[in-house]
Order: structure tokens, then sequence, then C-alpha cells
């Protein structure tokens, strides 16, 4: 084990229980053989550290720092690693598994009973420096920005979701919720040959950019008139972003007849299904949560350009103020999608 970052300390950002983190420093663990210091460049914020920090989503307990979305630059490498070099650009996968059992061995580290995960029920990426395996590691060509690289963890769980789902050409979908990920999921159906995608969402900017992504159609779900047009359809493929009781339940209200309904929402509280409605209808149910196998696709998604993150980040600060920025994301409204914090330092 080598001593390269004994003594070493970051600055992190720590929530300790409040909706408001505070900075302070941490020492950096020791760099085993296959870890690397990476200086973390670019961090998004997401839904799921809001709903850890009102304590509506508890994964662990505080003190520690959150995060899970991030880019970084490779600093210092342990002696054993190979796939990674200092220098390197790099968008991180926050998910560790034992290596070991069955669930790892196949590629559904995520699955393993000792997962963790970064930000989720560990130390996360609200920090300077991070010390990380490096197979969390994926290689970011130049042609990626920071900003743009720390979402690949979002389009990583929506592509995951996406190869459950099993879109076929010439299906329907509709997504419900137009967050980042309702947002990134209409980019995917049509690009995976959706004949025709609906978003239902409730805000104006990011049903604008619904559009603008790919969707056919995109309308408020608060305006009964265009709701109860809707409900008079079916869809093939239903994709539930939200993770409330009354869209999940929307969800199977307009899921045709041995259609797939894909839950991604995440609810606060338990939702009740209509069984005999999934049964004498043979539908399908589908949880999707993670998707270790598919990062290398993601980075190939942005590098093409059939993804584009730019149009979806319309906050930015910089590190020492990455209190303001999950104030600013509690702020919410109708113009703000994805905040990003950076470190350009």
């Amino acid at each position: 084990m080598t001593k390269e970052t004994a003594g070493m300390e970051t600055r992190a950002w720590i929530w300790n229980g409040s909706i408001v983190p505070e900075l302070t420093s941490l020492p950096l663990p020791e760099l085993r053989e296959h870890d690397v210091l990476v200086k973390i460049r670019a961090i998004g914020i997401c839904a799921t550290d809001l709903h850890i920090m009102k304590r509506s989503a508890i994964f662990a307990e505080p003190p520690y720092a959150l995060g899970h979305e991030a880019a970084g630059e490779v600093i210092k490498v342990g002696g054993a690693v190979t796939r990674v070099r200092v220098g390197d650009r790099c968008t991180l996968d926050p998910s560790i598994g034992c290596g070991s059992c069955n669930a790892c061995l196949s590629g559904d580290k995520h699955q393993c009973v000792r997962n963790r995960e970064y930000g989720i029920n560990q130390s996360g990426f609200w920090q300077e420096y991070v010390v990380i395996p490096e197979n969390n590691l994926y290689i970011l060509p130049e042609s990626i920005g920071y900003d743009e690289a720390s979402q690949c963890e979002t389009i990583h769980v929506c592509l995951g979701g996406m190869d459950k789902v099993q879109l076929r050409g010439g299906e329907r979908a509709i997504i419900i919720g137009d967050g980042p990920t309702g947002l990134f999921f209409a980019r995917l159906c049509r690009l995976m040959g959706a004949s025709h995608v609906t978003v239902a969402g409730s805000r104006k900017k990011r049903l604008e950019l619904a559009l603008a992504y790919g969707a056919d159609e995109a309308f408020s779900i608060r305006e009964k008139d265009a709701l109860s047009v809707v409900e008079e359809r079916s869809f093939d493929v239903v994709i539930e972003a939200v993770g409330k009781a009354e869209t999940i339940q929307l969800a199977q209200k307009l899921v045709a007849n041995k259609g797939r309904v894909l839950l991604f929402g995440l609810p606060e509280h338990k939702v009740e299904f209509d069984v005999m409605d999934l049964i004498l209808r043979e539908i399908t149910c589908i949880g999707s949560a993670n998707a270790p196998r598919v990062w290398p696709r993601v980075i190939e998604l942005l590098a093409s350009e059939r993804i584009s993150v730019a149009p979806m980040i319309t906050d930015r600060f910089p590190y020492e103020q990455l209190d303001q920025a999950i104030a600013c994301a509690f702020a919410g409204g109708q113009e703000r999608i994805k905040v990003i914090v950076e470190n350009n330092g």
C-alpha cells in the first residue's frame, strides 16, 4: 500500500443533517495499489441529493459528503494501476461492489449485497479530491467538457433503463416527468426508433427542451384538458420518472395491453398498484436504478453529439459556493433544470 496520499487533506462540503452543507477539511484515505487520486472538476446537483438532505430518501446517516455526479482529472495513481494515467480526464462511476460475488462477476455490481455508492451510502464527490478505484473511471475524449461529463452518471441510469424496457422501433412511448432524466429518456426514445414520443411534465422551459430533444409532443400534466386527451390513448412503453403515487398510477392507466412500464422515479412512500389490472392486461413492470455495463456507450453518445447536455445546464457555481448551488437547486423554478458546480482552480 502506497503512502502517497498520507497526510493530505481535501476540502469537502459535508451534509450534517440540514439543507445547508458545511465546508470543512478531511484527511484523504491512503492510495491503494489499484486506486487513483482524482481532482473533482465538475459536480452535478441531483434531485436525489436534495431528497437525502430533506430526509425523504435516507440511504445513510450524516455527516458525510453527498454527490454522485462528477468528472475530474487524475492526479496520482497506485502502483498497480494500468487503465488510467496522471493527467487523464475522466468521468466517475460512483458504484462499488465486492468484486467477487455472482452479481459483480456478471457485471451487475449494483446488485452486490455489499454494494457501496459514493454520495449515497458513503462520502461522495462534494470534495475537491477523492480516492477511487481505477475501474470506476472512464476516460473522456477532449471533445467532452467536464461539465457535460458530470452528467454521464445521469445518462447511464437512463440508458440502462432503456435497455431493460427494450423499446422496439415503431412503438409509442410516453415519459412522465420533465426533470433531467425525463428529458434524457425522451432523447433516447427518439434515438431508439420510437414512432411517437410524448413527454408529460409541468414546467414550460423543460417541456420546450423535450421537443428540442426529439419529443413529438410535450404537455403540462396540470392542464386537465391536455391530460384528458392523452388518457384516451395507450402507449407501448410508459416511463415513470417522477416517483409520486399519482404519476405511478397514471403510468399504469396509460400503458397498453401487454405493454411495459419502466418504474424509475423514487417514491417517498409506498404506492398501491391495481394488481388485477396488471394481471388481466398482461402488463410488465420493470424497475431500474443502475446499469454498470453501459458507461462506455454513454461516452460514445456524448462524443458523437447524439445526446447534448449543454442545453440542460442552466446554473453554474464555483466549488467555493456549493452551498449556494444547493440553495439554487432547492429553489427550483420554471427556468432551472441542471445546476453544475465547477472547480477550475
